[in-house]
């Protein structure tokens, strides 16, 4: 048996992926599952446009991510018979000032530079696209191939999957792991909120609530909860507003086909508190009625928050510990969990084939921090 900490979109995805390959496992969840960053997340697959300076390693790692979701996709619907909501419309970031608009230029050069590429738009080609884009944006970047996907549509086809393999997968909500249990440096099982359980091989993907856990080495796994507070709108469902995800400052709007348009996301260091405040809210709605003013007219029918779990370097950490043998972390995702989902499943479940981790990961292994 194996057992899964963290039952959002990382540790389904895993479990999924070890079940194929004929491996028996147990999720512990400390809530229900699926609800905490994952049901928060808005599912843009953004590697390319969410590229910044300083994450030059981690550039591959996001491309792998996104090639690699069409497949998943498709199966997950296959083997799940639910749509995951799978857009490939593409993603714009815009610029409504000079300032915006020399920023934009500057980060279309690293693109470049990168090899990454993408189309600059002016003002006026971007309204062909999207009409109801204010008259102030000047400029943008057209990224085709960031595509989204419904988080929500995606945790319940992982969960459909998993409730169908009842012999192989086995689950606990409302279960707190406290602490790793460990002898002579290899883990022997879990003590949680409940009881003891016993067990040789330990997930972690439990992202922000990570370093909760007793005798999880913060040197392999410093992460911290980012807050992140979104609100949801209901655009006309015969003349939405916009088709395209938009971008603009690190604030998205993001179009679901049901008419949803998801605005996100605030960027807080505020620890673990989950409330909704007026000035995140405000920020959020200024900032998106600049781009599209159309929005004042529409209803507010959704607000929340997540946690982003994110580490020193924003980068996932996925691999074997080097402390207590039999513990294998992935987790750490910051905003990428949804993007990273497929590859990471598929590395645990090749570490469980092989012993060892791809390639793909080998700058993101929890032992890079020990040595800084």
């Amino acid at each position: 048996m194996i057992l899964i900490i963290g039952g959002g979109v990382i540790g389904l995805s895993i479990a999924w992926k070890l079940i194929q390959i004929g491996k028996k496992v147990l999720i512990l969840d400390k809530n229900k599952l699926g609800k905490e960053a994952s049901w928060a997340a808005a599912g843009m697959l953004a590697g390319r446009l969410e590229a910044e300076p300083g994450e030059e390693k981690l550039f591959p790692l996001l491309a792998k991510g996104q090639l690699a979701w069409p497949k998943f996709a498709y199966e997950l619907e296959n083997v799940s018979g639910k749509n995951v909501e799978y857009k490939k419309d593409g993603t714009i970031m815009l610029a409504c000032d000079f300032d915006e608009n020399n920023k934009l230029k500057s980060t279309l050069n690293f693109f470049k530079k990168n090899k990454i590429n993408m189309e600059w738009l002016s003002g006026d080609e971007i309204r062909i696209k999207e009409p109801y884009v204010s008259t102030k944006v000047l400029s943008g970047i057209f990224s085709k191939k960031d595509h989204q996907v419904n988080s929500r549509f995606v945790l319940d086809a992982l969960l459909t999957v998993i409730k169908k393999n009842k012999d192989k997968c086995f689950i606990e909500e409302n279960t707190e792991v406290k602490e790793i249990i460990s002898n002579k440096n290899h883990v022997i099982g879990v003590k949680t909120n409940k009881k003891i359980i016993k067990v040789k091989k330990i997930i972690v993907c439990a992202g922000a609530w990570t370093n909760k856990i007793k005798n999880i080495s913060k040197e392999e796994a410093p992460i911290r909860p980012l807050k992140g507070q979104m609100i949801c709108l209901k655009m006309n469902k015969n003349e939405p507003l916009i088709k395209h995800v938009l971008w603009r400052n690190n604030i998205y709007l993001v179009p679901r086909n049901n008419s949803d348009l998801i605005i996100g996301s605030t960027v807080e260091e505020m620890g673990y508190d989950r409330s909704l405040t007026a000035g995140g809210i405000f920020y959020l709605l200024k900032v998106a009625r600049e781009m599209v003013p159309g929005i004042e007219d529409l209803p507010i029918i959704d607000s929340w928050t997540g946690l982003r779990p994110t580490t020193t370097d924003d980068a996932p950490i996925i691999g074997p510990s080097k402390y207590l043998k039999g513990l294998i972390f992935a987790t750490g995702h910051h905003r990428n969990g949804i993007l990273l989902a497929p590859i990471t499943s598929d590395a645990i479940k090749n570490y469980f084939l092989s012993g060892k981790i791809g390639k793909e990961f080998i700058n993101f292994q929890p032992d890079r921090f020990l040595f800084n």
